[in-house]
């Protein structure tokens, strides 16, 4: 039991069965959960098993086909409702029941111990996990969901402090090989990515503010337009551009400076404008960059994010291959406070909520940041 699920053992899954969760499936049962994008800096995986199983009232589940751990769900009765978490389905199974069923099982589980409404948590731009709990019966309830941490981990939600300065963290991720092609359908429109060597700044300007304004990107808008167009005119900094319909949709930003020196290709930037989140072109975008940079033969590729980034940042890039290996922890001066970010963009506020930020003990250094009158 516990036995990893790979592409040659697609053929193993005709039989689906649930069972509790065992100790010995751990390790798949993470694996299965990382490739979901499940996995987030302010919940560590083997805490929330271990609290599961600790508790009476709480359970976790695994789908097995043919005894391959293919999809798991997690319950836990309050004793007034009851809620899942952590649904899982490999990729590979997705459309073939394995998320239904793992639900309906955990269901069962709670009917058993007399819930008489079952409650789940959807960030509100995850329309596609909506729309599956939709098509088993699943309604979206009028109510405000709050939290306040009891035992604050070492990574909790987004913190802005209240005096001018913002508590984030800071995560790198690789990639040491290229990476099995996620399953996806090409979003509509026409679509066209187009190589832009020497962009003008303006150009850049409009890409940047737009993509990057609700997600607090500050650093190129404190350069001035010399030190940008040096940057947009070095040749190992490759900008391509994602036309939807012929209009502007996003774009991604390749960085090939140490390429020679160490073989390792970075991720500088990718993003949407902000009509087109939640349709499919960020995963399109995204692949397209990962395969545009493994077509240079690195040994490495590497991107950073901040826990001011999308909130499915993360999980997009687990789920195409990245790994973290480094998070750093930082209060930096808040942009808006400085001019580089309006003073009217909120946090939290845009209907995307916010990932998880670092917060910072009070010996920590603010980052000031420069001026834009």
């Amino acid at each position: 039991m516990g036995r990893a699920y790979g592409p040659a053992d697609r053929a193993l899954t005709r039989e689906f069965a649930t069972r509790p969760y065992e100790s010995a499936d751990r390790d798949v049962v993470v694996a299965l959960w990382r490739r979901c994008g499940l996995v987030v800096p302010w919940n560590d995986p083997d805490e929330d098993i271990a609290a599961f199983m600790q508790c009476e009232n709480a359970t976790i589940l695994v789908g097995c086909g043919d005894s391959v751990v293919v999809a798991t769900a997690a319950a836990g009765y309050d004793g007034h409702r009851g809620w899942i978490y952590y649904v899982a389905a490999h990729p590979d199974q997705r459309k073939r029941g394995a998320g239904r069923q793992v639900v309906e099982a955990a269901e069962a589980w709670l009917r058993e111990r007399s819930a008489a409404k079952v409650q789940i948590m959807i960030r509100t731009d995850n329309w596609p996990v909506a729309r599956f709990y939709a098509r088993l019966g699943y309604q979206t309830a009028p109510r405000t969901t709050m939290q306040r941490w009891l035992s604050p981990p070492a990574v909790t939600e987004f913190d802005d402090s209240g005096d001018g300065t913002l508590a984030i963290s800071q995560t790198r991720l690789e990639m040491l090989a290229p990476p099995p092609r996620p399953r996806f359908v090409q979003p509509g429109g026409k679509l066209a990515l187009l190589h832009a060597p020497t962009p003008p700044v303006r150009f850049f300007r409009y890409l940047y503010d737009n993509v990057g304004e609700r997600w607090f990107w500050w650093e190129r808008r404190a350069m001035d337009d010399e030190a940008l167009a040096g940057i947009l005119a070095d040749p190992l900094v490759e900008l391509y551009v994602l036309y939807v319909d012929g209009a502007p949709a996003g774009f991604a930003e390749l960085d090939l400076n140490e390429l020679s020196s160490s073989q390792t290709i970075s991720l500088n930037l990718l993003g949407l404008m902000p009509e087109h989140l939640g349709k499919g072109y960020g995963r399109y975008l995204m692949t397209w960059a990962i395969d545009s940079a493994w077509r240079r033969e690195p040994k490495r590729l590497v991107t950073t994010i901040r826990s001011l980034d999308h909130p499915h940042a993360a999980a997009v890039l687990q789920q195409h291959g990245f790994v973290p290996f480094e998070q750093e922890r930082m209060t930096m001066e808040d942009p808006r406070r400085c001019g580089l970010i309006p003073a009217d963009v909120g946090l939290g506020t845009t209907g995307y909520g916010r990932p998880a930020a670092t917060l910072v003990g009070g010996d920590s250094v603010v980052t000031p940041l420069p001026r834009r009158d």
